[in-house]
């Protein structure tokens, strides 16, 4: 029988061989872990410990910091699960042992570890599969598992790549530029499949043959960084953190989704690396713009998912760009097909949920019920149908949402079901009930109490105490199957939690989200009204996040009133500064809603008014000279039309919002400012006639 220090040689032995990894739990009291670490870690040139204790001549992080890693690589992870096992640090980190390592995972006796939280006894449970290796203190060895081949090597002499599906992405990348304009690639994959280093080396090769004005976007340049290495790495330049490279008359550089819409220089290529990430409306703008384009994104990974990007996109690209390319790498970069430690964290954190798949359509009735953490955790299938439901909608959904599902006494899961089979579920979390000390606290910016981010947005960002101290329930996701979209469930969801709500008498539910029309009026509809709008836009998204409440109880009523006469006086103070470069039909919709329900308090038109109208309608005075007629007879228009015409939406821009000649001429397809000033002229006759 092997002693372990033989053991351990066999299995790394075996694990290099086959350039897979493996996952090894190391379970006992602190002292004897601590030791088998020690000694796992000897067989290793790079060694990262994740959490706490970690001996003084190893490199280390917390577990919070797992990010900081992101981009780098070990040969053994040893993940302090003593205290606390974080799934998102988890799931990053896994991601960076290369094959032939091991993932070592740090264990309290089973006693300590039974007793906690259900994540965890969920986590325990999935331990016994049979590809994990189990160390138990005072248990015999287990058997080794069995020796796989040799890893086949792949070699690419023209670009180097690893895999001959990365060999064809690179090859796919290149054709968006040598090939014919308006057929963008989709580039998916899941994590560790060498997406972001294709893009790179694609980016490398075209720099050295053409003078290019290549631009990358992404959720933030951390997600581009590893494009930006392996680009810098194919032109021989060292490794650069900044966000452009030059090589000759050629240029790589990065610019965040919503400054690209600014951007004035022309762009010969645009890569949009993790798409998934970045709103629809942004994804059509960059459609509609630029006519060589590749967008990739990750299908399962730590950081969310981009399951459900190709399935929402298919339908732009198919009216924009018929000709659109579809592209998927499956094969990993870092260790062979088939790795035991990825297979058991896509079970473990349900990377690879999948959403129902049933036959359309549903006979019997929908039902919606709550549902107990309990009941989820028995039913590791349903489970993995919902969390696939809210990954497939959410590109957020992360790791740590799965454990704050099992673990988070706060947080109630709604769902609807037909035929037995899950259609859509809601996320709430109960919120508030706030002492009053504690309320004024926040209101006066002194105390910041972890979560409770509805109750304290009403309290801290509108002085509103009342918001804080009542009970109410934050909806934190709302996902509906893709097949069953449009029929209603949303707004079914949305009736059962306003009761669920009375039911618990809460006093308001309440969301928050990025601003888009079909939210809005998805929102409006259920009954829910806006009452905050945040001024900075999301560097990620380019839209601002809304805040909007339904009240429940009456008094609840009382302040939801004052709350939304506040944000209806300051959107109209702040349209002309904060809100300029507001989208203009989302601005129109709010200021439409806000004028029908809290007038904004805006004067009626004057004989005097009226009298200079018709004279600019006939091509007299100017726009600067009438401004103040201009603003009142809009308000009145935009409140009585039953459909905002593209005019009228250009009217908004520059009456309303103030936006420049130059930016209404470009924005509304104008030749120029005289154009765009005829036509204004054209609409104030139309409606004065």
């Amino acid at each position: 029988m092997l002693d372990l220090i033989e053991y351990q040689r066999v299995l790394i032995e075996r694990a290099k061989q086959a350039n897979i990894r493996y996952l090894v739990t190391v379970q006992g009291e602190w002292a004897w872990c601590e030791q088998q670490a020690r000694r796992l870690a000897q067989s290793f040139p790079r060694v990262l410990w994740a959490g706490e204790q970690a001996p003084e001549n190893m490199q280390a992080l917390v577990q919070k910091k797992a990010r900081q890693w992101l981009g780098q690589e070990c040969d053994c992870l040893i993940f302090n699960g003593h205290e606390t096992i974080n799934a998102d640090a988890l799931g990053a980190l896994s991601g960076t042992v290369v094959g032939g390592g091991l993932l070592v995972l740090l264990l309290p006796p089973d006693g300590e570890f039974e007793s906690a939280q259900p994540s965890r006894q969920r986590l325990l449970t999935l331990l016994t599969a049979p590809d994990v290796i189990r160390l138990k203190q005072g248990q015999p060895l287990p058997p080794l598992p069995a020796g796989l081949l040799p890893a086949p090597i792949y070699q690419d002499p023209e670009f180097g790549c690893l895999t001959a599906e990365q060999t064809d992405a690179v090859h796919a990348i290149r054709r968006v530029v040598f090939g014919h304009r308006k057929r963008p690639l989709v580039l998916t994959a899941d994590r560790g499949r060498g997406k972001s280093a294709a893009l790179g080396i694609a980016a490398a090769s075209l720099m050295r043959e053409r003078s290019l004005r290549i631009v990358v976007t992404a959720p933030s340049f951390a997600c581009a960084e590893t494009l930006f290495r392996h680009a810098a790495a194919g032109l021989d330049e060292a490794e650069q953190p900044q966000k452009q490279l030059c090589f000759q008359q050629s240029t790589l550089e990065f610019i965040a989704p919503d400054a690209l819409l600014d951007e004035t220089q022309a762009v010969d290529f645009l890569i949009v690396d993790e798409a998934a990430a970045i709103p629809a409306p942004l994804l059509q703008s960059f459609l509609n713009r630029f006519r060589r384009i590749a967008f990739a994104s990750t299908v399962h990974g730590y950081e969310g998912t981009g399951r459900g990007f190709a399935i929402k996109f298919r339908q732009q690209l198919d009216t924009v760009a018929p000709q659109w390319r579809a592209m998927r790498l499956s094969t990993p970069i870092r260790w062979a097909a088939g790795d035991p430690l990825e297979s058991w964290m896509f079970k473990a954190l349900l990377l690879d949920a999948e959403y129902p798949q049933f036959t359309l359509p549903l006979k019997a009735q929908v039902q919606y019920r709550a549902v107990s953490a309990a009941e989820l955790l028995n039913h590791e299938s349903y489970l993995s149908a919902l969390f696939g439901l809210l990954v497939n909608a959410h590109y957020q959904t992360s790791p740590s949402d799965l454990t704050q599902i099992l673990d988070d006494p706060d947080v109630q899961v709604i769902v609807a079901e037909a035929d037995q089979q899950l259609l859509g579920c809601v996320l709430l979390a109960s919120e508030g009930g706030f002492s009053t000390t504690l309320a004024q606290q926040v209101v006066l910016g002194q105390r910041r109490p972890r979560g409770h981010l509805l109750a304290q947005s009403v309290a801290a960002h509108l002085g509103l105490a009342a918001g804080a101290q009542q009970r109410c329930a934050r909806i934190m996701r709302i996902a509906v199957h893709p097949d069953c979209q449009h029929q209603g469930i949303g707004s079914g969801l949305l009736a059962y939690c306003q009761a669920w709500g009375q039911n618990q008498s809460l006093d308001y539910l309440g969301t928050s989200f990025g601003l888009v029309p079909e939210l809005l009026s998805f929102w409006q509809q259920a009954g829910y009204q806006p009452i905050r709008l945040g001024i900075s836009k999301d560097a990620a998204s380019g839209a601002h996040s809304v805040l909007m409440v339904l009240p429940l109880s009456g008094d609840a009523q009382a302040w939801c009133a004052c709350a939304s006469d506040i944000f209806a006086d300051n959107f109209n103070a702040q349209r002309v500064e904060q809100f300029r470069t507001l989208d203009t039909a989302l601005f129109c919709q709010l200021y439409r809603n806000l004028s029908s329900l809290y007038p904004l308090r805006l004067p009626g038109l004057s004989a005097a008014h009226t009298h200079q109208l018709h004279v600019f309608a006939q091509g007299g005075l100017g726009y600067d000279l009438i401004v103040a007629a201009l603003e009142r007879w809009l308000a009145a228009q935009l409140v009585q039309a039953t459909v905002v015409e593209p005019r009228l939406l250009m009217a908004a821009a520059k009456i309303l919002q103030r936006q420049s000649w130059e930016q209404v001429v470009k924005g509304f397809g104008y030749a120029g400012k005289k154009q765009a000033d005829v036509a204004l002229r054209q609409l104030v006759a139309q409606t004065l006639s």
